[in-house]
């Protein structure tokens, strides 16, 4: 990215330099997009800009294109009106201060991977990425971690050290959204969701406190902190995790014939009901493509996973699905921990898309495969090569060692977490974009029967209606109280934020 501009240099705003940059966002060009400048006068943002260690980036400004982008392009025209790319925690309370004063409305970016493209804004966007350090201790079994760092870094850090926690298969996703919604991957079955492993983490208030969270102190936040969602209760700037060792590990990857989709699910989800922890399992299919028989060649079905244990036992644990299910690919091998995070990495869904999710507490049944497999049919196409698709995530095991309530990621006791998904691209015209959210919703409506009334609020989606139960259930009286205690005001706020 090129620096920005000598007019903002002076005013105040350290130039951003494309190393720091790349770091962060790459793929768009560099391109400088119009956004809305708001009714502040220049002094207001001057202001900003000469309190700042970081950069204040307004529309005018060279390399605004990229730090203006969300990360789902569907919310692209959600241009903020300065972005302050902070250096330091000290820049996120002035941020804050500022907006207070102002009365611009702000919101806070991590990783940018807000399904519903919460984490844009029109107003001031506070970009977290360079707090992105992280901070092992052998020692003490724990790391600490800037609210920034994204999956790819804390991945890196923690490998010379043979420590883990529970984090994401994306390498791009930040570590604040995926702890605060509660975090899951193909460790969390025996490790815990990421919020499980959250040992401390630091909060700027809206009134502009700098907070350390801990069972000992400001422990109501500290609870709302583990599930009650981003955006909702302050920025967080920085967390601490307690750590586990890790060593090799097996890893599979089954692939089947479309037809035998079916079989496919039903053998792996009744495995998984009765598999140990240390076993890890996503199945799902879908398919790709812009005409009807792109789709239909398109279509595949497949699981994949991880095996704290060895290919052996892992082979043994597969043999129900391998006999019953029969794939036509079976891959099943030992890897490294570190091989492993390579092998699962992904970074769909990617440019436009839309998600939903809902909670299983039995399998889905045969008819709900079907009622997918005809989805998939009927899906109307895109240009966006992620194509639609289902996607099923075994639950349980030490995720449901935590009770209910003990924090405020509510859903413990589920089998099954199901996600379903469209893409399209920027040159699919508005009648297939409405034709591909049509199809997911009527795809969802179709597998409502099947849930057991929630969702997952990392999977957010701007749709839900019932989204307070859907997401928190019980729980959000207590978040509610939290927020009323921490943020009288609603100054963090958006259409599905808590509220007290």
């Amino acid at each position: 990215m090129t620096a920005v501009s000598r007019r903002r240099v002076l005013r105040g705003g350290a130039a951003v330099g494309a190393t720091a940059a790349g770091s962060a966002f790459t793929g768009f060009g560099g391109l400088v997009h119009a956004a809305p400048r708001g009714t502040l006068p220049d002094i207001a943002w001057d202001e900003l800009a000469r309190g700042l260690n970081g950069t204040l980036i307004r529309p005018e400004d060279d390399g605004y294109g990229e730090w203006g982008h969300p990360q789902n392009l569907r919310y692209d025209a959600r241009r903020p009106a300065g972005v302050v790319v902070c250096h330091t925690a000290r820049d996120v309370r002035t941020a804050v201060l500022w907006a207070q004063r102002t009365g611009i409305h702000l919101v806070a970016r991590s990783g940018g991977h807000s399904y519903g493209g919460y984490s844009a804004t029109r107003g001031l966007l506070v970009d977290l990425g360079q707090l992105n350090d992280v901070r092992p201790d052998r020692e003490a079994g724990t790391v600490t971690v800037g609210a920034g760092a994204r999956n790819s870094g804390i991945y890196t850090a923690l490998q010379p050290h043979n420590l883990a926690f529970s984090a994401g298969r994306c390498p791009t996703v930040g570590v604040s959204g995926l702890t605060l919604g509660g975090g899951f991957g193909f460790s969390s079955r025996q490790l815990g969701l990421t919020t499980d492993a959250l040992a401390c983490t630091r909060v700027v208030t809206a009134a502009g406190n700098s907070l350390v969270c801990d069972e000992r102190r400001h422990p109501d936040v500290f609870w709302a902190c583990r599930g009650g969602g981003g955006g909702n209760f302050g920025i967080n700037t920085e967390f601490t995790f307690r750590t586990t060792p890790v060593n090799t590990v097996a890893v599979y990857q089954l692939d089947w014939d479309w037809r035998d989709t079916p079989a496919a699910f039903a053998a792996v989800q009744a495995l998984a009901l009765g598999a140990p922890n240390a076993f890890s399992c996503r199945i799902g299919g879908g398919s790709a493509g812009q005409s009807r028989p792109e789709i239909e060649a398109g279509r595949k079905v497949s699981a994949l996973g991880q095996f704290f244990g060895t290919a052996n036992d892992l082979r043994d644990l597969l043999a129900p699905v391998l006999r019953t299910a029969r794939p036509k690919r079976v891959l099943i091998e030992n890897r490294t921990f570190w091989q492993a995070k390579d092998f699962f990495y992904h970074s769909v869904p990617s440019g436009r898309y839309a998600v939903t999710s809902r909670y299983l507490d039995r399998p889905l049944p045969e008819r709900g495969v079907e009622t997918f497999m005809e989805a998939v049919d009927d899906w109307p196409g895109s240009s966006n090569p992620d194509g639609a698709g289902l996607a099923v995530f075994a639950w349980g095991g030490a995720i449901g060692d935590v009770a209910p309530r003990e924090t405020a990621f509510i859903h413990r006791t589920a089998g099954f977490l199901l996600a379903s998904e469209t893409t399209w691209a920027e040159q699919d015209d508005a009648a297939l974009v409405a034709a591909n959210l049509r199809w997911l919703r009527g795809l969802s409506r179709d597998l409502d029967a099947y849930g057991n009334g929630e969702a997952y609020q990392n999977f957010i989606d701007p749709g839900l209606r019932d989204w307070r139960r859907a997401y928190y259930g019980a729980n959000y009286p207590r978040l509610a109280e939290v927020k009323r205690r921490y943020d009288p005001g609603d100054f963090f706020h958006f259409a599905q934020g808590v509220t007290s």
